[in-house]
């Protein structure tokens, strides 16, 4: 009986160290809106040796939603957001980079090259997380 017991203790001491390698960390990104309109947003992201930017995903009015799924602490990540007139919100104190674009559904390979028919380029900004999900908040 003793022995089943120590095997059942045991075991039960293990699990947090089985349950917590098992979980793999993550950074999502995730954008919130408390402006009066719909905000339109695109991501453009570093993924095997090239620059990835697609779009677009809808954040209505005091809504939030998850733009990037996945480890952000170890993807380069920018947002392009616009509202549905097209003007393009500014995020202050953050780095740059243009990327392509298309006012339809996207996703283009290369993004940072030159745009080609029916692209435009625009200014993305770049969106640095934590150890936990990245939520940003258009105003």
């Amino acid at each position: 009986m003793k022995a089943v017991n120590f095997l059942f203790i045991s075991g039960l001491l293990s699990m947090p160290l089985v349950m917590g390698t098992a979980v793999e960390a993550k950074a999502d990104l995730i954008v919130c809106s408390s402006a009066s309109e719909k905000a339109y947003v695109a991501k453009a992201w570093y993924s095997e040796d090239s620059w990835v930017a697609s779009g677009w995903t809808h954040v209505e009015p005091g809504e939030c939603e998850t733009i990037l799924i996945g480890d952000m602490r170890r993807v380069p990540t920018y947002i392009y957001a616009a509202d549905n007139e097209w003007r393009p919100w500014e995020l202050q104190n953050r780095k740059t980079a243009i990327f392509c674009l298309r006012q339809s559904s996207f996703k283009i390979v290369d993004a940072d090259g030159s745009c080609s028919y029916n692209m435009l380029p625009k200014t993305f900004y770049q969106v640095v997380s934590g150890e936990y999900d990245y939520r940003l908040n258009l105003r």
